[in-house]
């Protein structure tokens, strides 16, 4: 399912399984089935065709004509789940139920032929509204922009440039650095940030300042279309103006590239590379000037990681503004100095600044759109409002958008769609990756037909989510937690971001985002009214009770509540609902939730803060239900024996339940990931879940912890991901003789009294995240050899907090297995200093160390962080105050110093 053909990816393959499957239809409903597939085939294609179009190219009909096809596609789909799940839906074998099953099925049939001749009597009008419009005509043009709304900040005075100081100099710094015996020096670097943070603003600034001390320079902008021909006689005639003044234009691409780089030959130059989208762009150019020698340095500017990691070189990401710099920046635009803002503006001011988050562009814009109000607090809390709505509108506001709408339409489909889905979220809030993935796939937004061979629909929906971090259109969060095991659980949303995709999901009428004061987030610009298929509703309290609400409610696909509800709209209501996600329960009775066997469709279900002590009985007639989370309830809640019907359940995530007597989770085969409290019943149930991806246990001092580990451990074949807490109780773990070989993450926070014989690269040779508390002594050097041989090692947290005597040096070497791949060490300790030796550890990216021991000068004179190369983070902590003075004077050379910081 993605923006562009509504439903259509995961409706026909169902219609496929209709034709083959075990739903013996007539023979006249499959060849209407046939038919309707084939038209729905072509209708697919011709809505790609339309998708590629810019939005104000294309005709009003044709507008229209592709909304009503994704609106149709819709309710075949549930129109098709319901026939689908009314087929198969299991009754007693009893005598008498036979018969009434029997009578049921036939109706069923003769509903669905019913349906189908219905379904197509729609779809030969919209066919007939396809032709008339000459929709399959369309062709694609690329997106033209008269006036690059990015101009400004190539022309922008240098007295008004604010809070680029600092990384103008870090940068100038390593531009500026040249040694002519390095070999390993690299020439180019990227600048990565969110669009309007002022990459372009730095990068111009940078290149007048450095490029007279340079024998030759340019400065070109890629952007998202690139003409690579273009680009290539700009440079050179910016080179050479008067020899290039009049270029061939038969010349090709090779011909631009040669004369290039025969130009730059012995010649130490400063290019500037602006704007890079797309790997493919970087690799032509690069070609002309890649040979850069005599320290040349090219800079690149992105809004893609991606892109800047493949460039190769170093990678500086850009920050927002602090809130000085943007009080600064915010108040020049309006005012003379900081002092002549009114005191009654300061408040609003500062939300309005909170909103902008640091980001220049967005700074910029609101002050220039304030600028032409009456300064006074009710109109800038009014045009403060109403940027979020989209409701304001000025030149200003709509360059801004431009700009963020590039980030957007350079995505694929399928993206589109998953960044259209945080619409329904509120501003700051955080928001958990797993939740996130799993309301796309409960909705469709990731399908089995575009999964690639040897990828997990999880990990499909893992990789959407690193693009998304890449491309800069959502923040990733989580990054500073010491106990982070590398990777990003959580993101959140710009405000920027948030107000443009509230603005497009309106325009599209993929969301309905109710908030607070009842009004609806995004402006929606169509006329006609349209079915709410996605609604969220933000510490609402609009009332569904009249019939035409209800009705409003019948095509709800998701459902989510933010806020502290004590009511919500009767769940009865929603016909064909897929995703429930009620993040504050806290305020609901077991009773609101009694209609859930209403929800035949439910696939996931998110109770936060549950406070009822036991789940309802009707849960267990959720026969689609595949996700349950009700992390962080308040109680401990007891689970009804049906819950065992939920045979199609692959995630529950709970951590605080209470099984009843005889419920038997081992009968559950359909899990594959789980997170629950350890109870005799559990251990014993866990080791059958043949199928099981990961397992998040607490174990409870009213269990043996090995024993129990070793009843379930080995049987879990098929395990990957294990993470294991008992609130600081120990174990030994150390003979465990059978390790599931597949397992990648192992995180325990149970407390080792002596070294695991199994970590090893052996027994665990696809271990990519190992957390471990050590409690002996001293980590010793065998045991150390042993963790630099695990082959695939990316991230090592090590917990050494054992008390002694003295400070003890952990020497970490060079070798052919010396952490060869990771990339990320956290080290906690009280009695061991690491000692990185040259070549150790030649990846690693980010150091996080802390030290509770007294330290002296000479304890840091061998730490060796100019050893590791590519370290780009350093974090050094200390429980005693005195202990930062020492870091900070013992490693006042380290040369980058940008990189370090203490706590």
């Amino acid at each position: 399912m993605n923006i562009a053909t509504g439903a259509m990816n995961t409706l026909l393959p169902k219609l496929g399984e209709l034709l083959v499957g075990e739903y013996k239809l007539q023979n006249g409903v499959k060849g209407e089935i046939e038919e309707l597939e084939k038209e729905l085939k072509g209708m697919t294609t011709a809505l790609h065709k339309v998708a590629t179009m810019p939005s104000d190219q294309l005709d009003e009909q044709v507008k229209i004509w592709a909304s009503d096809v994704r609106e149709l596609s819709y309710d075949i789909e549930d129109a098709v789940d319901t026939f689908m799940l009314k087929s198969k839906r299991d009754e007693p074998a009893t005598s008498f139920k036979k018969i009434t099953n029997l009578f049921n099925k036939l109706k069923t049939k003769h509903q669905i032929h019913g349906v189908i001749k219905d379904i197509m009597d729609q779809v030969k009008k919209v066919s007939e509204r396809r032709d008339r419009c000459r929709v399959d005509d369309i062709t694609a043009r690329t997106t033209v922009v008269d006036v690059d709304p990015r101009l400004e900040a190539m022309y922008r005075k240098a007295t008004e440039l604010i809070g680029i100081s600092k990384p103008k100099h870090e940068l100038t710094k390593h531009l500026l650095e040249y040694d002519s015996s390095s070999k390993k020096q690299s020439n180019i670097i990227s600048i990565v940030g969110f669009g309007g943070l002022g990459k372009t603003t730095l990068a111009n600034s940078l290149f007048q300042e450095l490029k007279a001390k340079f024998d030759s320079h340019c400065f070109v902008s890629v952007s998202l279309n690139p003409d690579i021909n273009k680009i290539l006689k700009n440079i050179l005639l910016q080179l050479d103006e008067k020899m290039y003044s009049h270029i061939d234009e038969a010349w090709e691409t090779k011909q631009l590239i040669d004369k290039i780089r025969d130009f730059l030959n012995n010649r130490r130059f400063l290019c500037v590379i602006d704007d890079v989208w797309k790997e493919s762009a970087w690799d032509t150019i690069k070609l002309a000037v890649q040979d850069a020698k005599l320290g040349s340095k090219i800079i690149i500017t992105t809004r893609n990681k991606v892109v800047a990691e493949h460039a190769g070189g170093g990678v500086y990401e850009m920050k927002p503004l602090s809130d000085d710099d943007s009080r600064h920046l915010f108040y020049k635009r309006i005012f003379d100095s900081n002092d002549d803002c009114p005191a009654d503006l300061c408040g609003v001011t500062e939300k309005i600044l909170k909103k902008c988050g640091g980001v220049p562009l967005a700074i910029i814009t609101t002050a220039c759109l304030l600028a032409s109000k009456p300064r006074n607090s009710q109109e800038w809390d009014k045009v403060n409002k109403s940027i979020s709505f989209g409701l304001e509108n000025s030149l200003d506001v709509d360059n801004m958008r431009k700009i963020l709408s590039l980030s957007y339409n350079d995505l694929p489909f399928h993206l589109k769609t998953c960044l259209l889905s945080l619409s329904k979220y509120p501003e700051d809030e955080l928001i958990s990756k797993d939740v996130l993935i799993w309301s796309w796939l409960a909705e469709g937004f990731i399908t089995e037909e575009t999964r690639p061979a040897g990828m997990s629909l999880q990990e499909i929906g893992e990789s959407y989510f690193s693009e998304l971090i890449n491309r800069s259109l959502i923040q990733p969060m989580g990054h500073d937690d010491r106990w982070e095991d590398g990777n990003v659980h959580a993101c959140k949303v710009h405000d920027m971001v948030l107000e443009l995709i509230n603005q497009l999901s309106a325009e599209e009428d993929f969301g309905t985002t109710y908030l607070s004061d009842g009004q609806q987030a995004g402006k929606c610009t169509c006329t006609a009214h349209k079915k709410i298929r996605r609604l969220s509703l933000h510490n609402s309290n609009k009332s569904y009770a009249s019939p035409e609400a209800k009705e409003q409610l019948s095509k709800v696909r998701s459902l989510t509540v933010f806020g502290m509800v004590d009511s919500i709209p009767p769940l009865s209501c929603f016909h064909v609902l897929r995703v429930l996600q009620l993040e504050d329960c806290s305020g609901l009775g077991k009773n609101h939730l009694d209609d859930l066997c209403k929800l035949h469709h439910l696939r996931f279900l998110r109770l936060g803060h549950y406070s009822a002590t036991e789940l309802p009985k009707s849960i267990g007639e959720l026969v689609s239900l595949e996700t349950l989370d009700i992390r962080g309830a308040e109680v401990k809640v007891l689970f009804p024996m049906c819950f065992v019907k939920l045979r199609k359940l692959v995630r529950l995530f709970a951590d605080c339940v209470e099984l009843v007597q005889g419920l038997m989770l081992g009968d559950m085969k359909s899990l594959q990931e789980l997170a629950v409290v350890a109870t005799p019943e559990v251990i014993k149930d866990i080791g059958n879940l043949k199928d099981l991806r990961t397992l998040k246990i607490n174990f409870s001092r009213t269990l043996e912890i090995t024993e129990s580990i070793q009843i379930f451990l080995p049987r879990l074949t098929n395990l990957q991901d294990l993470e294991m807490d008992g609130f600081d109780y120990s174990t030994t773990l150390a003979d465990m003789q059978q390790i599931p070989s597949g397992l990648q993450r192992f995180v325990c926070y149970l407390n080792m009294e002596t070294f695991p014989s199994w970590i090893n690269s052996s027994m665990l040779p696809c271990l990519t995240t190992l957390c471990i508390c050590l409690r002996f002594e001293y980590l010793q050097p065998h045991q150390l050899d042993r963790l630099a041989e695990l082959p695939s090692l990316r991230f090592l947290l090590l917990d050494c907090s054992n008390h002694s005597l003295r400070l003890q040096k952990l020497t970490i070497h060079r070798g052919a297995c010396a952490f060869r791949s990771l990339k990320h060490f956290h080290f906690f300790s009280v009695s061991m200093m690491p000692s990185f030796q040259p070549g150790a550890m030649p990846h690693l990216e980010r150091l996080y160390l802390e030290i509770r021991a007294d330290l002296k000068r000479s304890d840091l004179n061998d730490l060796g962080l100019e050893n590791l190369h590519s370290l780009r983070y350093v974090t050094i902590y200390s429980y005693v105050e005195e202990n930062k003075a020492v870091v900070t004077e013992a490693l006042k050379d380290y040369p980058n110093q940008s990189a370090l910081e203490l706590l």
